[in-house]
């Protein structure tokens, strides 16, 4: 049998064929080159455009991106990296945006040297993994229209020099008549007799004794 023909060479495209693979698409601009300025310290900022956003990076020397700033049509975006970060203000600092979130990996600190004031217009949801406490000269919890709630897998210590539950506002009644006579004027007209009338009718206590044991 004779031999197969020997496939032709491969031939190169047209000219015309190889300028439009080459060209860009309808309406696409080509992206300039990236500009480079080294800096004495090994650091280079680099100036870019992408489209409609224009990019400048600073660079480490080992090429670590340090600052990145870009602008956008719904405006500039700042990026920052470095092992420490610090913002000083000699009066005032102000952020404000949409949504807030604040990361650490280990510990934070708030300090106020003034008063701190904190307003939520929604709820609040506080959660510690291990333990919480709050030291104040004077702590006053309420809930206004709602009610409050205190659960404990554990026992519940109520530790102080009086421990009132919808007692008298102090100073504290020191005889029967005294308390009788605070209930009366409470009271008003429409108060029972029974609470001016005799002992008998006063809340005494088991063993007789009077309101802070006086006689």
């Amino acid at each position: 049998m004779p031999d197969a023909p020997d496939p032709l060479p491969p031939q190169d495209p047209p000219p015309q064929a190889a300028a439009a693979a080459l060209a860009p698409a309808p309406g696409a601009a080509l992206a300039a080159p990236a500009r480079v300025v080294p800096l004495a310290s090994g650091r280079s900022i680099e100036i870019a455009e992408e489209g409609a956003e224009e990019r400048i990076h600073i660079r480490a020397a080992a090429g670590q991106l340090l600052v990145s700033i870009r602008l956008t049509d719904e405006g500039p975006v700042l990026s920052l990296s470095g092992a420490s970060l610090e913002i000083a203000a000699a009066k005032t600092l102000s952020l404000s945006c949409d949504t807030l979130r604040i990361q650490a990996a280990q510990d934070a600190a708030v300090e106020v040297g003034g008063s701190l004031h904190e307003r939520v217009r929604g709820s609040v949801v506080r959660e510690a993994g291990r333990s919480a406490r709050t030291t104040a000269r004077e702590v006053m919890l309420e809930a206004s229209p709602g009610g409050v709630e205190i659960r404990a897998n554990d026992d519940v210590d109520i530790v102080g020099e009086r421990v009132r539950l919808n007692s008298e506002d102090p100073p504290m009644p020191l005889s029967w008549e005294e308390f009788r006579a605070r209930q009366a004027l409470a009271g008003g007209p429409g108060q029972p007799s029974a609470l001016v009338a005799g002992e008998e009718a006063a809340p005494g206590a088991p063993d007789g004794r009077s309101p802070r044991g006086v006689s």
